[in-house]
Order: C-alpha cells, then structure tokens, then sequence
C-alpha cells in the first residue's frame, strides 16, 4: 500500500507530505485533486482521505493532464471549474471525456453553470459550498 500526493509532482508518483489517504488495490479509490489554491488543494486531499480514498494533486488543469498522461490507475477527478491557465476545469472535463473515457469527474464552482449540457456525461456538478457527503456521493456516480 502506498499513498499519491503532492503539488510538485512529477510522472513517477512522489511520496510526500502524508495529504493523502491510504490507497487500496481498487483504481477506482485515487481521485486527481485539481484545484489552483492551495488550501482548498490540501483540505480536499484530507477530507477524501479520510473517507478512504488515496488522492493525486495539481494545481492547474495542464498539470492534471500531464498526471493523467503519465498514471492511468487515475479513475477520478474533483476540479474546481475557474482556475487559470490555459483550460478551466470544464474545459478539462471534456478531454479527459475524450482522451481518458473511464475516467469520471466532479466540477465545483461558486457560479453556476449556464448550460447544465456542456457537462460530459461521466460528470457531476456541485455549487460551491459544498458538503462533503455531497462529494462522495457524486465520486460514487461517476466511478466507473
């Protein structure tokens, strides 16, 4: 057993800093944690750590790409929508729909999204704030 985690990262997993939550042998249990500030980034790796999910970190859309591209037991992903860069996390959504199908998502967002449909269809949306139990429950929809 072993644990993903951490903001520099690398495409070999990086051990680092005791965020994330012990992983199980399920692919389906390590969620890819994408969000710019770094308070929310740690907090969510705690939260879903403690409800048993192992957790991968990144700070922006194209660093979540690189991530993906390099680790394919990724099966998750919880990204907040307005983040800089080059994508946002809706964006984000939509290749990953395209380049990695079994891989489902959960957006946040403290706006609303205008047009529900632009949501690819192994993904979830949650306004800001949000509870906890809200996001698992939507991690387990969107589990493949």
């Amino acid at each position: 057993m072993h644990a993903i985690t951490g903001k520099e990262y690398s495409p070999a997993v990086r051990l680092q800093g005791g965020h994330a939550g012990v992983l199980s042998n399920k692919p389906s249990n390590i969620v890819l944690v994408v969000e710019d500030q770094p308070l929310l980034r740690f907090l969510a790796a705690d939260m879903l750590g403690e409800a048993g999910y192992g957790t991968c970190l990144a700070g922006s859309a194209d660093e979540a790409m690189e991530i993906l591209e390099h680790n394919p037991e990724i099966r998750l992903v919880f990204s907040d929508i307005n983040m800089p860069g080059r994508i946002n996390g809706l964006a984000l959504a939509q290749i990953i729909e395209g380049r990695w199908p079994p891989v489902g998502v959960v957006l946040t967002s403290g706006t609303m999204i205008a047009d529900k449909s632009a949501l690819p269809s192994h993904s979830r949306f949650l306004s800001k704030p949000y509870r906890w139990d809200d996001v698992y429950s939507c991690l387990e929809q969107v589990a493949h």
